[in-house]
């Protein structure tokens, strides 16, 4: 090695120079002095201020080819960058700006060394000094990672948790380390416990959570075991005696742990009081660090076929999983909103068959356990759906991945979870393997398609009726244990294994009485046009009905060519479907089948019925309302709507009917008496029947009386349709008797209603001509008199 050589280039000093300005004088030569450098008399003075000369004359005192030299300046370095980056978080800040540590790490790139997160220098190439760290720690016994230590330690910092307890901190250590034993970081002591002395007792100038950073105690890069024992000790009865404090750490690092494969919980107990220590998700235990005890149940588990990796996991050692279904959960809490998260002891979720139960089995809540396509599959309002791979069997799942961190989106994936608890193992509900809330993350089955890429099939009457019993299933299920799934539509109908399940269950409603959080779904949830309208109104208390009227829209959309819209009515052909689909698909929810037995026997009844004649239908269905019963009545007038074509039906059957009869259910059915009253109009000039005198003057005086109820309900939109379609019979017919009839009606008519009849007649002058008698009649509104002047040109 050349004496003249480098390790450390002059431009990277320069850049840990240039942050010297916010550092106190006396911090810089205390951190080179206690590294053994003193400072040089003889250096040339460099532009700068105080502090940064400082630097220059400890800096210059470093044999920068000497490996030994290199090795203490690095940790100056190390140990400057610290402090700058405590004294940033100290007031407020981030830390060390971004731009700062790229532009560090650029200078210790260049010279062959790396300055990784918590601001320690590696060696990164061979042309370094051999003492430069290297992995000190063989990965396999290492599983903690840096980011979650990291966070870890941050939170417990940031929560005022003192980490020696009720202790003094050198008492603490010595029943974890041999502090004479350990080298001291000063050189004016010779071990560890006179650093601390000096600098915690006399000097208090490190911070309080100096020991989450100091190497020699290995808590930020050494073994999972012994991160482990010092968090254990941290919570030992003898250490800490507030219970209430003692409870909430464990939860925070139990909390932190999991993600990387480990329960903090309690192991033993001294007079009752628990001692706290660490296992792995599948019960073994983190007790010693040598190969063999760091061999995982994964490395157990390569190369078995799926079926023995499940039941491997079914048998682990440790007895018990702590896990739900495999999810990673967290210490119990009495929010119901974070259930999934804490059910760690009330079994496993029913697991499904096949090659996902091996998935489900090897559940663990880690992410890393799956590989992701890197292109998703589907993009929802709240989460993304990815193809992935489960590593351990190599099952193709999906994973639903929420795309916000929000509390809405986060509250919503642990509703799901919490359904699966009742729902996983039904035959058409879409599983859950695995799962962890807290990362937003859940597995699912690969499914072959949805609903949407059957649309052609489903127009088969036999495939349609196993998907409509599919959901009924489900949703009888869920309705069973207070769910409400709310977004009931062909995407989130997915066929998997030859069966209908219902999936997406992001915005269920909690039983009654489980909601935390009233407001977070108060208005508009679902889908437009498969959503029920109530769901746009008050989406928190709707009822089973709202699922319902899903189902219906479903039908529909699978008979017909057209998108639902919402609010505007959409029916499949006449016949047996078309029943089930108005009545399911009602606008109000009272008027709907309740539940999904109902709906259930809904279709069973239709799809079973005889189909007879259309009249003969007809005067079935008009006898059954003549005997009273609402349900009959609109069944009987749904039904005549649905047969526009056919003249009989509504100038000899419907015409039986009483007119006020009609008119009191038409106003609840104002899409069905849209239908009727058109095809009123158009049977009025029909070629295709002979119409006698007589029925003409009764369908006339029919729809004059339905105009007259509607008036004196103020249901304008019926008296408007009824006015204008008596106008067109009465133009084409001229019926005296009627006309008597509606010359009555006429005089008696005030306010908003003689606006609606005035525009009718001027609308059919034809009509209006024939009432030209009324013109001197004091009584009639001026806006009536004026269209019949206008029809008579007088």
């Amino acid at each position: 090695m050349a004496a003249d050589r480098h390790f450390v280039s002059r431009g990277t000093r320069n850049a840990v120079r240039r942050l010297m300005s916010s550092l106190y004088v006396g911090a810089i030569e205390e951190y080179w002095e206690n590294e053994g450098f003193t400072r040089s008399d003889s250096v040339t003075p460099r532009q700068g201020g105080a502090r940064q000369q400082t630097f220059d004359a400890y800096e210059a005192s470093v044999d920068w080819g000497h490996e030994e030299h290199v090795r203490r300046a690095l940790r100056v370095f190390e140990r400057l960058l610290r402090r700058l980056d405590r004294e940033s978080r100290k007031f407020g800040g981030d830390g060390l700006e971004p731009s700062v540590l790229e532009e560090l790490r650029e200078a210790f790139d260049r010279d062959g060394y790396q300055l990784d997160d918590q601001l320690r220098v590696s060696r990164t190439s061979d042309d370094g000094p051999s003492w430069i760290r290297e992995p000190a720690v063989p990965r396999d016994a290492r599983k903690i990672t840096q980011v979650t230590r990291k966070r870890l330690f941050r939170q417990l910092a940031d929560t005022g948790v003192k980490w020696y307890g009720d202790m003094d901190e050198i008492d603490f250590l010595r029943r974890l380390y041999d502090l004479e034993a350990l080298p001291s970081e000063d050189a004016r002591f010779s071990n560890a416990e006179g650093d601390i002395r000096q600098h915690r007792y006399n000097n208090y100038d490190w911070e309080e959570d100096w020991i989450y950073i100091d190497d020699r105690f290995g808590l930020r890069d050494g073994t999972d075991d012994v991160l482990l024992r010092f968090l254990a000790e941290m919570l030992h009865p003898e250490v800490r005696s507030d219970d209430g404090e003692v409870a909430r750490i464990a939860e925070q690092i139990d909390q932190a742990v999991r993600r990387d494969g480990y329960v903090f919980a309690p192991v033993a107990d001294i007079s009752d009081y628990p001692i706290y220590g660490a296992r792995g998700l599948f019960g073994t235990e983190n007790q010693t660090s040598d190969a063999e005890s760091r061999r995982s149940p994964e490395d157990d588990r390569r190369g078995l076929p799926a079926h023995e990796i499940a039941e491997s996991f079914r048998g682990a050692p440790g007895g018990r999983r702590d896990t739900v279904g495999g999810f990673a959960s967290a210490p119990k809490t009495p929010n119901p909103e974070e259930a999934s998260d804490q059910k760690t002891r009330a079994g496993e979720l029913p697991a499904p068959s096949g090659e996902y139960a091996a998935v489900q089995g090897a559940a663990r809540g880690h992410r890393k356990d799956y590989a992701m396509d890197r292109v998703r599959m589907k993009e929802g309002g709240q989460a993304d759906i990815f193809a992935a791979t489960h590593k351990a069997t190599g099952v193709r799942v999906a994973l639903k991945r929420r795309r916000s961190h929000r509390e809405t989106p986060a509250a919503r994936m642990r509703r799901e979870i919490d359904v699966a608890q009742d729902l996983n193992a039904h035959p058409h509900y879409v599983p859950i393997l695995d799962a962890n809330p807290s990362e937003g993350w859940l597995v699912m089955p690969m499914a072959q398609g949805t609903a949407d890429d059957e649309r052609e099939r489903l127009r088969n009457p036999t495939v349609l009726l196993d998907l409509v019993n599919a959901l009924i299933d489900v949703l009888d299920a869920a309705h069973r244990h207070g769910w409400l799934h709310r977004d009931v539509k062909p995407s989130n109908i997915l066929l998997l294994d030859g069966h209908w399940r219902l999936g997406d269950w992001g915005v269920v409603r909690r039983p009654r009485g489980q909601t935390t959080k009233v407001d977070r779904t108060r208005t508009e949830v679902g889908t437009d046009g498969f959503a029920a309208p109530e769901l746009f109104i008050d989406a928190h208390q709707a009822t089973a009905a709202a699922d319902i009227y899903g189902v219906g829209r479903v039908i529909a959309w699978a008979l017909t060519d057209d998108q639902p819209e919402m609010n505007v009515p959409l029916l499949p052909a006449p016949g047996p479907w078309r029943n089930i689909v108005r009545k399911a698909t009602a606008r109000e929810p009272h008027r709907r089948p309740q539940t999904a037995t109902s709906l259930r026997q809904l279709v069973q009844e239709q799809l079973a019925k005889p189909q007879l004649p259309t009249r003969e239908e007809a005067e079935r269905l008009l006898a059954l309302s003549l005997n009273g019963g609402r349900e009959h009545l609109e069944t009987f007038l749904s039904f005549t709507a649905d047969h526009p074509e056919d003249p009989d039906l509504y100038i000899h059957t419907l015409t039986k009917l009483k007119p006020e009869t009609a008119a009191e259910a038409l106003i609840n059915l104002p899409a069905d008496a849209i239908r009727i009253l058109e095809a009123m109009s158009s049977h009025a000039s029909t070629s295709g029947r002979r119409i006698q005198y007589a029925e003409a003057n009764r369908a006339t005086l029919w729809l004059q009386r339905i105009a007259a109820f509607a008036a004196a309900r103020c249901a304008w939109n019926l008296l408007d349709e009824a006015a204008r379609t008596m106008c067109i019979w009465d133009s084409i017919w001229n019926q005296y008797r009627a006309q008597d009839h509606i010359a009555a009606w006429l005089r008696t008519l005030q306010g908003e209603a003689t606006l609606l009849a005035a525009a009718a007649l001027e609308e059919h002058p034809g009509c209006a001509a024939h009432f030209v008698g009324l013109l001197g009649d004091g009584a009639l509104d001026p806006k009536i008199r004026e269209s019949i002047r206008k029809a008579n040109h007088t």
